[in-house]
């Protein structure tokens, strides 16, 4: 199949139908390029002033995580918006079949989410990021094809990259209409992680399913994920034998172990876009606490004490209990004497009071006044995600720089 427009452009064939229409391969004559046509059938002449005028809304974004808007046009049947193409396919065709990993897939999600954020600057929301509507590169990098119209409230902002997260880790074209079903299927994919990173990468989507995490803060969870991952694939050892190894450790051993220079040394990390900066300045050091709520391949788990359960019984209801998670510089002897360090740090701050808050929001309210924290999380009647208790007690005078521990609920998981 070959069909001119406007004595240009060439479409050669069908790609894959969109929601609202239909994705063209083609050619620019002029130019001598490929290019991808969004075709959009309608002889409503309204209708098409109007769509057309959407898409020229959005056609100024420039972002590589968008497949650009070269040109819009009409002809008397349809609408069409030129595309720039990428060497590559929809991802929903290669979704069954794709090799990513867990590490992979959460990096996807999160350079997704960036654009999301940095398009949101530009005016542009609620787009969908289901895998129908994203196309896969072949330097592995997923970009939104229709970025012009709404998606559903399951497949934009952060249920959508959770969703997205989900359909990446199960091979999976649909969304299941409960969590509950998600979850086994979670399960399923995610048999060859320990129980413990499972069970907290589950808790974190069911807030995001639940509408309990913004974009902003599953971003900042997804950010600190992907920092302490990249940390650890510094080590030779292989990451998954490096968490078994070290889980069967003591707490004393595991801390001596950990890198003194490990902030010095991690990789330089990419930015959470422009409004991300401007949304979260002040607060990137602090949302390691939502982070650490993964505890996906970083912060190592303390087996519960399970005395006179067996290993099945343990596995099924026994909850899983969270390290004390830190927030300063790695266990380590310090390198030098900093003057002005030891200046701040004989400031006196009052603790504020973290009860009742959200564990991400308690631990910029302890960074907020100076503080360093470490939190535990819990089965508790508070709920899920909510701080319980914590030490030092509200408004007892400290000196800055004091480390503050609180214990998040985890629910009563029945």
């Amino acid at each position: 199949m070959e069909k001119s427009i406007n004595q240009r452009y060439v479409l050669t064939e069908p790609i894959l139908p969109m929601l609202s229409g239909m994705l063209y391969s083609g050619k620019d004559l002029p130019l001598r390029r490929d290019v991808v046509f969004f075709v959009v059938e309608s002889t409503d002449e309204a209708t098409k002033e109007a769509y057309i005028r959407k898409l020229r809304e959005v056609a100024p974004l420039s972002d590589n995580r968008f497949l650009h808007i070269l040109d819009v046009g009409m002809e008397p049947n349809y609408i069409f918006a030129v595309l720039k193409t990428f060497d590559g396919k929809p991802f929903i065709q290669e979704l069954k079949g794709h090799r990513f990993t867990p590490e992979e897939a959460v990096s996807k999600v999160l350079e997704l989410g960036k654009g999301l954020m940095d398009a949101l600057e530009e005016g542009i929301s609620g787009c969908s990021v289901h895998a129908a509507n994203l196309w896969l590169s072949d330097d592995g990098e997923l970009k939104i094809i229709n970025y012009w119209e709404k998606g559903t409230h399951a497949q934009r902002g952060a249920q959508g990259l959770g969703c997205l997260l989900y359909q990446i880790l199960t091979c999976s074209e649909s969304i299941p209409a409960s969590f509950d079903t998600m979850e086994h299927r979670l399960r399923e994919a995610l048999a060859a992680i320990p129980r413990a990173e499972q069970e907290m990468l589950i808790s974190t989507l069911r807030r995001v399913w639940n509408d309990q995490e913004t974009l902003a803060s599953f971003m900042l969870v997804l950010q600190g994920l992907r920092q302490d991952t990249t940390v650890r694939q510094d080590v030779a050892m292989p990451v998954w034998d490096r968490q078994v190894r070290e889980k069967t450790e003591p707490e004393e051993a595991y801390e001596e172990e950990e890198p003194v220079d490990e902030e010095e040394e991690a990789p330089p990390r990419r930015s959470l876009g422009r409004a991300g900066r401007k949304f979260l300045v002040g607060t990137a050091i602090a949302c390691l606490g939502g982070a650490a709520a993964f505890v996906w391949l970083g912060k190592h788990q303390e087996e519960p004490s399970g005395k006179g359960t067996s290993p099945a019984q343990t596995e099924q209801h026994a909850p899983v209990q969270t390290p004390h998670h830190t927030y300063d510089k790695p266990a380590g002897p310090e390198v030098a004497n900093d003057p002005n360090q030891k200046k701040a740090e004989d400031e006196i701050v009052i603790v504020p009071n973290l009860i009742g808050l959200q564990n991400d929001t308690a631990g910029k309210q302890a960074m907020a006044a100076g503080l360093r924290f470490e939190f535990a999380m819990e089965v508790n009647e508070r709920e899920e995600g909510t701080v319980f208790k914590q030490e030092p007690a509200a408004q007892t005078q400290v000196p800055k720089g004091t480390r503050v521990k609180y214990w998040v609920s985890k629910g009563t998981q029945q």
